[in-house]
């Protein structure tokens, strides 16, 4: 197999929906780097799954064809969970999660490392990653493990919304920028609430504004008695609990 049109004929057949052109790597090798559209089922599953995926990649090596698959997501257009998708693809031995935050043309990717990264592995997710974002017309400002970076703990991101709930995720994560601390994305942030909110440390009202919980407060140590700030703080959101 020696064009992009035989692999991409070939992957078709076995009933993967290509995402544009397949295209050769630059060095000559008979290597293919293919865009596919995942999308998810009526169960919330990939479509494609990645086993299918895999199966195809073993198939197409046996005929002689190298190939990497950058997975795009068909049904949102969503530019971080497509380059997700695409990363755990390819590194879910070595990656937990990825976030991006962008610009008009430049984006900052970070990945969540399962173990120290090697500077061959980091290469390779970089090089993923510049071509996924390419696709999308956005160039990589930088990718970077989130062990390198001033990640607030879970404890700091409680104080801080003590400080200043009622808050919506977009005002938490400002509030912690201006402290110095780094944010991936807001959706990395929306993540660590949700996680803080299933372990009962706050809460998510109506509004969708978020707040320390009683539990979170005890956690973090608080003044006793109903004069206490963060008391009349919880009695005036308990009726907007959502």
């Amino acid at each position: 197999m020696h064009s992009a049109q035989e692999v991409q004929s070939f992957l078709r057949e076995k009933g993967i929906l290509i995402a544009g052109s397949a295209v050769r790597d630059s060095g000559g090798r008979n290597f293919y780097y293919v865009f596919v559209e995942v999308q998810k089922n009526a169960r919330g599953h990939q479509e494609p799954t990645n086993a299918a995926l895999d199966a195809a990649k073993v198939a197409l090596e046996q005929e002689g064809a190298l190939v990497e698959f950058i997975l795009t997501d068909g049904a949102t257009r969503d530019i971080e969970a497509g380059l997700r998708a695409t990363l755990l693809h390819s590194f879910g031995r070595s990656l937990r999660n990825s976030f991006l935050s962008s610009s008009a043309s430049e984006a900052s990717v970070w990945v969540v490392p399962k173990h120290g990264l090697s500077d061959d592995e980091r290469t390779q997710i970089e090089e993923k990653a510049k071509i996924f974002l390419k696709e999308v017309g956005l160039t990589l400002r930088h990718i970077t493990a989130t062990t390198e970076e001033n990640l607030p703990a879970k404890t700091r991101i409680l104080t801080v919304l003590r400080q200043v709930a009622p808050a919506a995720p977009a005002q938490l994560v400002q509030h912690l920028r201006d402290k110095g601390f780094v944010i991936p994305s807001d959706d990395w942030m929306t993540r660590q609430l949700d996680g803080l909110r299933k372990a009962g440390m706050v809460v998510r009202m109506k509004s969708g504004l978020y707040a320390v919980t009683a539990q979170g407060l005890k956690g973090l140590g608080t003044v006793k008695g109903r004069s206490s700030p963060d008391v009349s703080r919880l009695l005036a959101l308990a009726s907007n609990r959502g």
